[in-house]
């Protein structure tokens, strides 16, 4: 029974990032989502009190698969070649974008809500993290230099996040801005401060 239950959640969840895309948020109900799982209105509300839970579900989901992604990068400096790894950061933004662009747009959109204060600052936590544990594979212990490199990894990210905010309906600039922000601010920028710390 309890198999039973599971199934149903994630159907549910399932469908709702469908009509989400397909129709966007605003304009799904939670009714909408129940007709299509085959569930009544009501026995819908036991899985997700609101929309807005839905989405929850939705965003911890995401979450799981960029932490799973970060996991997948080494920790060594010395086995990553700066380029290819925000390729791969570039690659699987876009994966992200393309897969969950209404989740995106409504989180844009709803900014100031603190479930997407804190989902943001959760991902940009796991970006940051990552980079100063790359750092410090160096053997580099000066905590001025983690901090500098905590705060380059923030801006970063935050360059990432602009650029993705305001290309979620051309999936095609965005890759090419992502592929710019790479060259200008992160390549550069990232071996300019690793250089610097180096010396």
């Amino acid at each position: 029974m309890q198999k039973l239950k599971e199934d149903i959640k994630q159907k549910i969840i399932d469908v709702g990032k469908k009509k989400f895309k397909k129709d966007g948020y605003e304009n799904t109900s939670m009714k909408d989502i129940a007709s299509e799982v085959g569930i009544s209105t009501g026995n819908i509300y036991r899985y997700f009190l609101t929309k807005k839970h839905l989405l929850n579900e939705i965003l911890d989901e995401m979450e799981t698969e960029i932490e799973e992604f970060f996991n997948e990068i080494p920790s060594n400096y010395e086995d990553i070649n700066l380029h290819n790894l925000f390729d791969l950061i570039i690659s699987f933004t876009l994966k992200i974008a393309k897969e969950n662009n209404d989740t995106l747009k409504v989180m844009f959109n709803s900014q100031n809500e603190s479930q997407f204060i804190d989902f943001k600052e959760r991902i940009l936590n796991l970006f940051t993290q990552k980079m100063i544990t790359i750092l410090k594979s160096t053997n580099i212990k000066n905590k001025e230099y983690i901090i500098l490199c905590g705060a380059v990894a923030r801006a970063q990210f935050e360059g990432f996040t602009y650029i993705v905010k305001n290309n979620l309906d051309n999936i095609n600039s965005m890759k090419k801005n992502l592929e710019i922000y790479e060259k200008l601010m992160i390549e550069d920028l990232g071996k300019k401060v690793m250089e610097v710390i180096k010396k």
